[in-house]
């Protein structure tokens, strides 16, 4: 059984691009108060390096912080 294909390397631009996915999901959790979470991807492709997947994490995250502040519930600090 073989594994996947080899990734090319990120570019400089792919990589600042990926950095700063990675800075919004970690203040989306801050303000979450999420301390941890696992994720995985249907198509094999590691999630962490998908800069559209970790802001949709991150996008998922604002989601619920929206919907408990609209529900009465007091945000994380």
């Amino acid at each position: 059984m073989s594994g996947p294909p080899p990734r090319a390397p990120l570019t400089p631009e792919q990589l600042a691009d990926l950095e700063q996915a990675w800075a919004e999901l970690a203040q989306a959790a801050e303000r979450t108060g999420v301390t941890g979470l696992h994720a995985c991807t249907r198509t094999g492709k590691p999630w962490e390096e998908d800069p559209v997947a970790v802001r949709a994490l991150a996008a998922t995250l604002r989601d619920i912080r929206d919907e408990d502040t609209a529900a009465g519930s007091q945000p994380a600090p």
